[in-house]
C-alpha cells in the first residue's frame, strides 16, 4: 500500500478533525498551509487550481469591494474571514494528488463523523429521559432534544454531515466490496440524522440518496418513497412529533423563514448594487418588518444562501456567486462522466453529491456561514477537479 507523504499529514488530521471540532481542524489546517507555503517557497509543490477557482477569486474580489465601501466594515469580518478559509483550503489542497491519500482523508472524515453520530445518539436519549416530563405535558421535542453532536449546534452538524453523506455514498458505490465493513458506519450516520430533528439534513439526505439512484438506475429507487414512511412508524413519538409540527407552515420556524426571505427581497430591493453590507443583517432586520410582525429569536442570517448573499452584498455579487456555482457544477458533471476507475469515480461522484447537497441545505440554512462546511465541501469538490486524469 502506498505511504502517506509526511507532509500530508497536518492537512489530512485538519480533515479528520472536521466533523468534530473546528479548534483542532482549524489547528491543523493551519499547519498544513505554513508547510505548503515552506514548500512553495522551496518549489517541491506545483499546485493544480481548478477553473472554478478562478471564478471564485472574482467572486471574492467583489466581496472584499463590497465590504470596503460599507457602512460598517467591521460587522462583515466574519465573511472576510470565511474568505480567507477558503482561500488557504484551495491552497492547501492544491498539490493533493493522490488517490490514496484523499481516500484516507475521507476514511478518517468518516470515521470522526460516526463518533459525533454516536455522541448525538447518546445525547438524544439522555435527554429524552431528563425532559421526559417536558415534552409529555406538550413541550416542543426539538427544543429539548436537538443537539449537534461533538459539534454542539444541530445546523453546523446537519451541514457537515450532509458532505460526509455525499462521501458515503459515493464510496457504498464505488467499492462493493467494502461495504460490509463500512456497514455499522452507515447505519450509525443515518440513525443520528433522523435523531437529529433536523429537516434539512432528512431532505437533502434523502435526495441525495435519490440522485445516486437515479444515476445507477437502480431498481430500489421506487423503495425511496417509503423511507420515510417506515421511519416515521419506527421511530419514537419525538421525532414523529417534529415531523408533524415542522411540516405545519404555521409553524413558528416556517413562518419565520418565510418572513425572512420577504425581509431579503426588502434590503435587495433597497440596495440592489452593494446590499445592505455584510454581517448588517441582524442590525437591520427591524427595519424591515411591517408594523406588528414578530421578531425571530435569531436573525443573524436569512436562513438561505441566495437570500443572505444577495441582501449582503448586492446583484452583481450574487450573479458572480452563481457563475462560480455553475462552472463548478459544469465541471464535476463533466469530470464524472470521464472518470475511469473506481477511485476517481468515487471522487468525482463524491464531490458532485456534495455540491448538490450543499446548494439543497443552502435553501434552508446559510450554510455558507459556517466554517467546518466550507472546509468540508472545499475539500469535496476541488481534488476531483484538480487531480491530473489517469
Amino acid at each position: 500500500m502506498t505511504a502517506v507523504s509526511r507532509d500530508r499529514w497536518p492537512l489530512i488530521l485538519g480533515l479528520w478533525a472536521a466533523p468534530a471540532s473546528i479548534a483542532l481542524s482549524e489547528f491543523f489546517l493551519s499547519i498544513a498551509l505554513l508547510v505548503q507555503i515552506v514548500r512553495l517557497l522551496q518549489r517541491r509543490a506545483h499546485p493544480r487550481l481548478p477553473r472554478c477557482f478562478w471564478f471564485w477569486l472574482v467572486w471574492a474580489g467583489m466581496d472584499v469591494v463590497v465590504w470596503t465601501f460599507s457602512p460598517e466594515p467591521s460587522l462583515g469580518w466574519s465573511e472576510i474571514r470565511h474568505l480567507l478559509l477558503l482561500g488557504a483550503v484551495f491552497l492547501v489542497l492544491s498539490s493533493f494528488d493522490s488517490a490514496h491519500e484523499l481516500l484516507v482523508a475521507w476514511k478518517g472524515i468518516f470515521v470522526s463523523a460516526t463518533l459525533s453520530s454516536v455522541y448525538l445518539i447518546a445525547q438524544f436519549f439522555y435527554r429524552l429521559r431528563v425532559y421526559r416530563h417536558e415534552i409529555a405535558a406538550g413541550g416542543d421535542a426539538s427544543f429539548y432534544l436537538r443537539s449537534g453532536g461533538l459539534l454542539h449546534h444541530w445546523m453546523v452538524y446537519a451541514t457537515v454531515e450532509v458532505i460526509v453523506v455525499a462521501g458515503l455514498i459515493g464510496f457504498w458505490s464505488a467499492y462493493p466490496s467494502e461495504r460490509r465493513r463500512w456497514t455499522p458506519v452507515v447505519a450509525i450516520n443515518a440513525a443520528a440524522i433522523v435523531l437529529s430533528l433536523t429537516r434539512m439534513a432528512w431532505i437533502t439526505c434523502l435526495l441525495l440518496v435519490t440522485v445516486n439512484l437515479i444515476w445507477r438506475r437502480s431498481r430500489w429507487l421506487w423503495v425511496v418513497p417509503l423511507i420515510p414512511l417506515v421511519l416515521f412508524v419506527i421511530t419514537p413519538e419525538a421525532v414523529r412529533s417534529r415531523v408533524t409540527t415542522a411540516s405545519d407552515l404555521r409553524y413558528y420556524s416556517n413562518a419565520e423563514r418565510l418572513q425572512m426571505i420577504v425581509v431579503g427581497w426588502k434590503m435587495l430591493r433597497e440596495h440592489p448594487l452593494r446590499g445592505i453590507g455584510p454581517g448588517r443583517v441582524e442590525a437591520s432586520y427591524e427595519k424591515y418588518l411591517n408594523a406588528g410582525d414578530p421578531v425571530p429569536a435569531y436573525h443573524g442570517h436569512l436562513h438561505n444562501n441566495a437570500v443572505q448573499i444577495a441582501a449582503q452584498f448586492g446583484i452583481p455579487v450574487a450573479i458572480a456567486a452563481l457563475l462560480f456555482v455553475a462552472i463548478t457544477l459544469r465541471d464535476l458533471f463533466k469530470a464524472r462522466r470521464l472518470a475511469i476507475g473506481p477511485d476517481n469515480r468515487f471522487l468525482t461522484e463524491t464531490g458532485l453529491l456534495a455540491l448538490i447537497g450543499f446548494l439543497i441545505a443552502g435553501m434552508f440554512e446559510y450554510t455558507w456561514g459556517h466554517s467546518l462546511g466550507l472546509i468540508m465541501i472545499v475539500f469535496a469538490v476541488v481534488p476531483p477537479l484538480a487531480m491530473p486524469r489517469r
